[in-house]
């Protein structure tokens, strides 16, 4: 259950996608809203080694990005992407509409998200061109 507590300063949530086959990465997309934090895309290889792929350590809903990659990322199958985030759900947050309120998923900006978009393509397998890594 996606559920950010009231006055939580840096309430964590994590979501991931899992290579089924041996993919390639173009692009990522986070996405949140009011409350986003930072936003971070790992790479867990399937020998242990955690490389971050993408990180957004000041996350703004009013400055939202696709990030491309300058060279496709190659990702083996059975390695694990994993979209970890932050939110602000204190008064110390400008942008925070209640922060006595707790926070559930929803579509409105006054609710929240917590997408991580991953444009990819399985190598040697026809599939639609986007996914998402999402907590809900």
């Amino acid at each position: 259950m996606f559920l950010i507590p009231p006055f939580a300063f840096n309430h964590e949530v994590e979501s991931s996608i899992t290579a089924k086959n041996d993919a390639v990465i173009l692009s990522f997309f986070p996405h949140m809203h009011l409350r986003g934090k930072d936003f971070e895309y790992q790479l867990h290889h399937l020998d242990g080694k955690v490389e971050t792929i993408l990180s957004v350590p000041q996350y703004d809903f009013n400055w939202q990005n696709t990030y491309r990659l300058k060279e496709p990322l190659k990702v083996p199958k059975g390695s694990k992407i994993k979209c970890i985030a932050h939110f602000d759900n204190s008064k110390l947050n400008p942008a925070n509409p209640a922060p006595w309120k707790p926070v559930m998923w929803g579509e409105q900006t006054w609710e929240e998200m917590m997408i991580g978009y991953i444009d990819f393509y399985y190598v040697n397998e026809v599939v639609e061109p986007k996914a998402a890594a999402r907590a809900n």
